[in-house]
C-alpha cells in the first residue's frame, strides 16, 4: 500500500503559519497593553503628587491649577490609551484562538485519516497473510494427494 499522505498538508502548514503570526501579534498586543497600563499608573501617581504639592508651593494659584489640569489630562489620555491597548489585546486573543481552533480541527482530521490509513494497511496485510496461508495449505493438500 502507498505511504500515508495528508491531502490537506499545505492547508495545515498555512494555518500553522497564520497561528504563529496571530500568536506573535497577541504577544505584541499584550506587551503594549502592559506598557500602557504601567504608563497610566505612573501618570496617576504624578497627578496625585501634583495635587499634594499644589497647596505647598509659592507658585501662583493659576500656575498650580494649570499644572494640575495638565497632569489630569495626561492621566486621562494615558487611561484611554490603556483601554485601547486592552481592547486590541482582547481582539488579538480572539484572532489567536480562532487560528488555534482552525489548526486543531485540521490536526484532528489528519489524526483520523492517519488512523484510517493504518487500519487499511493492517487489513491489507491480514488479507495477504490469509492468502499466503491458504496457498500453502492448498499446496500441501495437493502434494499429499500426489503421494
Amino acid at each position: 500500500m502507498k505511504r500515508y499522505r495528508f491531502n490537506l498538508a499545505a492547508v495545515l502548514r498555512a494555518r500553522r503559519a497564520q497561528e504563529s503570526l496571530a500568536r506573535a501579534t497577541l504577544v505584541a498586543a499584550n506587551t503594549s497593553a502592559h506598557a500602557a497600563e504601567s504608563a497610566a499608573r505612573q501618570s496617576l501617581a504624578h497627578y496625585e503628587q501634583v495635587l499634594r504639592l499644589t497647596g505647598l508651593g509659592e507658585q501662583g494659584f493659576m500656575a498650580s491649577r494649570q499644572r494640575a489640569s495638565l497632569a489630569a489630562k495626561s492621566f486621562l489620555d494615558a487611561k484611554a490609551s490603556s483601554e485601547q491597548a486592552k481592547a486590541a489585546a482582547e481582539a488579538a486573543t480572539m484572532r489567536y484562538l480562532g487560528a488555534r481552533r482552525a489548526v486543531a480541527v485540521l490536526e484532528r482530521l489528519e489524526a483520523r485519516r492517519r488512523a484510517e490509513h493504518a487500519r487499511a494497511v493492517q487489513h491489507e496485510e491480514a488479507l495477504l497473510a490469509d492468502e499466503l496461508a491458504v496457498g500453502r495449505h492448498r499446496g500441501r493438500a495437493l502434494a499429499g494427494k500426489r503421494n
